[in-house]
Formats: C-alpha cells, sequence, structure tokens
C-alpha cells in the first residue's frame, strides 16, 4: 500500500472519531446584551491552503494568504519575473451543512454563502492589498417572523508588507475590519417599514515569515487582534439598548433580537514546513531593476578607476609624442569597452529573464512538502453563535481559549503535470456541550497549457485546482483556475 493511501485512511479514520454533540436546550434571546462571536470556523481560502488543512502559515503567497499570515501582502515566489505584479482574487464558496460547528443537524435559514473579493499588488519588495470575506445568510419569513431578514458578516483585511534583505524574511502588517450588515424587508403590509443596523470595528494585525534562501524549512506567525464591532448607525441605541424594527413590540411576532456588538476573536497562529527531495525550497525572488543599478553602478565604477589608472600611466611620461599616442590608444580601446557595457545593458533585462527561465525549468521537480499550523483562538465574552443568532436561540459560543493544530502534505507524483495535497485539522467547537470535529481535506493541481498574452507578457502555465474539506455534518468542494509554478 503507498504512503498516500495510508496517510488518507488515517485521516478518514480521525474523522471518524468526530460525533455530535448532545441536543441543547433552545432558549429564545430576549435581550440584546449579547455579542455574535464571529469566529472562524472551517478554513476558506486559496485551494492549496484548503487542500493542506490550513497548514497554511509558512508557504502564504499572495493576498488570498493574509487571513493566515499578513507577510502573505509581500510574499513573492522565486518564479515572479516582474517588478510589478498584481492578484486578484474571487472566489465562491457555497458550504453545505452545519458551518460553525454548533452540533444542531441543520441550520435555520435559506440560504447561505460565502464570497471572497480581493486585490493585492506588488511593486518590486513592497506589496499591498485588500481582502473581504463575506458570509451571507437569508432568513425567511417563518418561525412566527413576520419579516425576512438578510444577514452579511464580513471580515476585511487592508494592509502591506515588505521583503527584507533578499528575500529571506517578510514581513506584513495591516487591519482587520469586522463589518455587519443587518436587513429587516418592509413587512408586507407596510413595505416602507424596512430597517437596516449596521455594526463596524477595526483592530490591528501583523504577521512575519522566515524562509531562509537554499534552506529546507520555512517558519511563520501571525498575531491578529480582537475586533469589537459596534452599531454605528445615526440613533441606533435608545436608553442604552439597540434599537428594534420600526414597529416593533416586544414579544410580538416581527421582534428579531439582534446584538449589541459582535467580535472577532483574538487569534495566534504559528506555522512551519519542510519540503523533501529534489525540489529546490525557498528560492529568493530577485529584482531585476536592482540588479540592473547594481550592474550600471560597477559599470560607473569600472569607467572612473580606469580613467585615473590612464591620468596615473600619462603623468609618467615626460615624451610628449608618446603622451599622445597612448592616449589615443587608450581613449579606442575605452571607446570599445563603453559600447561593451551599453550592449551589455541594453541586453540585462532579456538574459536575466532568460536564465531564470531555464533555472526553473530546470530544477528539480519531485518532492514532498510536509507543513505544520496551529491556531489559538481567543473567548469572546458573553458570545452567541452565528447559526444560533440567526434561530434567535439563546446559545452560548466561544466562552473559552482553543487550540486548531493542523497538518498538510503536498507531492507531485507527476513531474511537471500533476501536484496533489492531504491534510487534516481540528475545527474546536465554541460550544461547551458541542465536541471538536476533525476535517479531511485534500486537493489536486493540473496545469494545462502555456500562454504569452498574445506575446505581450512573460509565458505563464494555467492550471485546474480542485479542493475538498469533509466532517461530521459538513462538506464543502471547489474548483478554479491559476498559475501553475
Amino acid at each position: 500500500m503507498s504512503p498516500v493511501p495510508r496517510v488518507l485512511a488515517a485521516l478518514a479514520a480521525l474523522a471518524a472519531l468526530a460525533v455530535s454533540g448532545p441536543a441543547w436546550a433552545q432558549r429564545p434571546l430576549r435581550s440584546s446584551d449579547f455579542t455574535i462571536d464571529f469566529s472562524r470556523g472551517p478554513v476558506v481560502g486559496p485551494g492549496r491552503a484548503v487542500g493542506l488543512g490550513g497548514a497554511y502559515g509558512s508557504l502564504v503567497s499572495g493576498v488570498d494568504g493574509v487571513p493566515f499570515n499578513p507577510a502573505g501582502y509581500a510574499e513573492r515566489s522565486g518564479a515572479e519575473l516582474s517588478w510589478f505584479s498584481f492578484d486578484p482574487v474571487v472566489s465562491f464558496f457555497f458550504p453545505q451543512r452545519n458551518w460553525d460547528n454548533s452540533g444542531a443537524s441543520g441550520r435555520d435559514y435559506d440560504s447561505f454563502r460565502v464570497t471572497q473579493l480581493g486585490l493585492g499588488m506588488h511593486f518590486g519588495p513592497v506589496g499591498v492589498g485588500y481582502l473581504a470575506t463575506i458570509q451571507s445568510y437569508e432568513l425567511g419569513a417563518r418561525n412566527g417572523l413576520e419579516r425576512p431578514i438578510t444577514v452579511d458578516m464580513s471580515s476585511h483585511h487592508l494592509g502591506g508588507g515588505l521583503l527584507l534583505g533578499d528575500g529571506e524574511v517578510v514581513i506584513g502588517a495591516g487591519l482587520r475590519i469586522g463589518w455587519m450588515n443587518l436587513q429587516w424587508s418592509g413587512a408586507a403590509s407596510n413595505p416602507a417599514s424596512g430597517n437596516a443596523l449596521r455594526y463596524l470595528g477595526v483592530a490591528p494585525e501583523f504577521g512575519a515569515l522566515w524562509r531562509p534562501t537554499g534552506r529546507r524549512f520555512r517558519l511563520g506567525m501571525a498575531f491578529r487582534s480582537e475586533v469589537s464591532a459596534l452599531p454605528i448607525d445615526f440613533g441606533v441605541t435608545e436608553g442604552g439598548t439597540v434599537r428594534r424594527p420600526t414597529g416593533c413590540v416586544e414579544g410580538s411576532a416581527g421582534c428579531f433580537v439582534v446584538p449589541r456588538r459582535i467580535a472577532l476573536p483574538w487569534e495566534a497562529e504559528i506555522g512551519a514546513s519542510v519540503m523533501l527531495g529534489e525540489r529546490p525550497f525557498n528560492i529568493p525572488w530577485q529584482d531585476m531593476e536592482a540588479l540592473r543599478r547594481d550592474l550600471r553602478d560597477r559599470h560607473r565604477d569600472d569607467r572612473a578607476r580606469r580613467e585615473r589608472e590612464h591620468r596615473i600611466e600619462l603623468a609618467a611620461i615626460d615624451d610628449d609624442v608618446e603622451r599622445a599616442s597612448l592616449d589615443a590608444r587608450w581613449t579606442a580601446e575605452e571607446r570599445e569597452r563603453r559600447e561593451r557595457e551599453e550592449r551589455e545593458d541594453a541586453s540585462f533585462a532579456w538574459r536575466w529573464r532568460a536564465a531564470r527561465r531555464v533555472m526553473l525549468r530546470d530544477r528539480g521537480r519531485r518532492f514532498l512538502l510536509i507543513s505544520f499550523g496551529l491556531v489559538v483562538f481567543g473567548p469572546v465574552g458573553r458570545g452567541q453563535g452565528i447559526d444560533a443568532f440567526m434561530a434567535q436561540q439563546e446559545r452560548p459560543s466561544g466562552r473559552g481559549l482553543l487550540l486548531s493544530p493542523r497538518l498538510g502534505l503536498e507531492g507531485e507524483p507527476w513531474a511537471n503535470r500533476l501536484q496533489i495535497r492531504v491534510g487534516s485539522y481540528v475545527e474546536p467547537s465554541r460550544f461547551d456541550d458541542v465536541p471538536a470535529r476533525v476535517h479531511v481535506t485534500g486537493g489536486l493541481d493540473l496545469r494545462l497549457f502555456r500562454w504569452d498574452t498574445f506575446k505581450i507578457s512573460d509565458p505563464v502555465s494555467f492550471k485546474l485546482t480542485f479542493t475538498m474539506d469533509y466532517s461530521y455534518n459538513y462538506f464543502d468542494w471547489g474548483f478554479g483556475i491559476g498559475f501553475w509554478q
């Protein structure tokens, strides 16, 4: 039996150990004196991150990796050849069943989707970007509620990062923004009675990545401060309580109890990865413009040195004819040398790109990557779960410190054509009466074709990506198109 099936079998056995928790007493929410616990649940992000079971904190590259480590703002692959690049992100997820591991078999809302939108840009060693992850819930007019409810809860990341030295150290920092938009549709008898309530909060986050050139390991760390989002609408509170929909009478149908605030708990994350096999790890990104400036500086210094030596040599000759002859020969030779230097400078970009492509093409492809991660989630005071909030049931959530260990494996069994990955992670339950559940994840990248955009850009290879994430009462899968590396 090959190693990969054995790994899958072991992870599947672990997942089978996760069982549902006991039924919990349903007590309706009576007061706004609570906080929605907007903690991250299942892994959401790039296909590689999902396939590796979220063990991505030491492997981030690009703005879609920022939720794992803000160093992703600036991290650049050694395969990137341009000084400027941009990284758009558009992803849609439609998770099946129990999103926040609340222990219930289903959810009390009509539809649920997760959307990621973002854009990252690199300017040499500097990177900036923005990423939004939006969870959209819809609750129909049922269960005693006369008005349909739409809830959009989103976390946003805005910041930048920097490559230090030759890229061995990458740092990133920015803002993590929590946003919630709660929209009541107007009652059928009075469509104008619709209401909206918005919450907003901001907190800092930072991260770092150590990727020593030529070594076979990486280390990453990140810290995200707690975000406390409060109502921002003018007049949203009356006497210290959150405003209800227009015409709402306490205890009557149509009253939807809303939170005093929402909170994204603080998080601390560490990660480590090790590369085995022939493929080089930690190939540094090189700034072609900086290398070209170095070449020009060397040429300038060489010219100054030659001129000094020539003046000294001329000063040592007393005969005017001999001095003039030497000066004429040196001037002709210097003209030829400068022409060679100018040709070298003019062709530098082409020669550098060609050499870089050959290096990347001829590097070994066989490898096994082992990645580890650990995420610590902080508590939320007076927290209530999202699912419970949508069902308008009291359900304490996030009252203690929680850990999420993660493990991922990646390899390339078909050289330069197919990469596969498997992983597993523990999703801790935010509820005291529900056990943690173990996820089994997997994914693959299949290289499709190479294209140079009608010869106006560097040729790149495209890939098809597939991912899946399975656990008790949860399943998610997806596919996409990306760039092969």
